[in-house]
């Protein structure tokens, strides 16, 4: 589960502004609320808006349940990582589960893949670097006896470094390929 609290989020944002208010700080305070940022959509409707013009400086904040209510962790970079989505369709050859052998099973193949993906992390990346590859839905078949002809394979790279981030991407989709 997610739950980072849109609402809460939008909750700390207008107390941020009620303090500002009340305290008349003599500048111009610019307050952004982020909408959909899972998806990156969000700071790119932000951005072309102009939230971001003239801006000197910025302070990011996230609601994380690994850090207890009340409390405020500073960090200078990054702190949450950047997320990419795939989706992996694979085609197979549907047929009866009796006759294996005139068939391509499509969810053996995502088995296969879900392996592959996760070799990327375990053997592909220096450990000390921030890299996740989840699959988080995996669907396939339409009954108990018959062999999947396709199979949908979802999920979300995850890294803190660009290079990194370039590098998971691609051996993502050598292996769905």
């Amino acid at each position: 589960m997610h739950a980072c609290g849109h609402d809460g989020h939008a909750a700390a944002l207008l107390g941020a502004a009620a303090l500002l208010k009340l305290r008349e700080v003599p500048s111009t305070v610019r307050l952004i609320f982020q909408p959909a940022e899972e998806n990156g959509r969000g700071a790119k409707a932000c951005i072309e808006a102009g939230a971001l013009k003239d801006v000197r400086f910025i302070f990011g904040g996230h609601i994380d349940r690994s850090i207890p209510t009340g409390s405020l962790v500073v960090h200078q970079g990054a702190v949450n990582a950047s997320v990419d989505r795939f989706l992996i369709n694979i085609k197979g050859k549907q047929g009866h589960g009796a006759r294996p052998h005139e068939c391509v099973d499509a969810v053996w193949m995502a088995s296969q893949v879900v392996v592959g993906l996760q070799g990327i992390v375990a053997r592909q990346t220096n450990p000390g670097s921030s890299v996740v590859v989840t699959v988080g839905r995996m669907e396939g078949g339409t009954s108990y006896n018959v062999i999947a002809g396709s199979a949908l394979l979802e999920g979300t790279i995850r890294t803190l470094d660009g290079g990194e981030r370039k590098r998971t991407i691609g051996a993502v989709r050598r292996i769905a390929e």
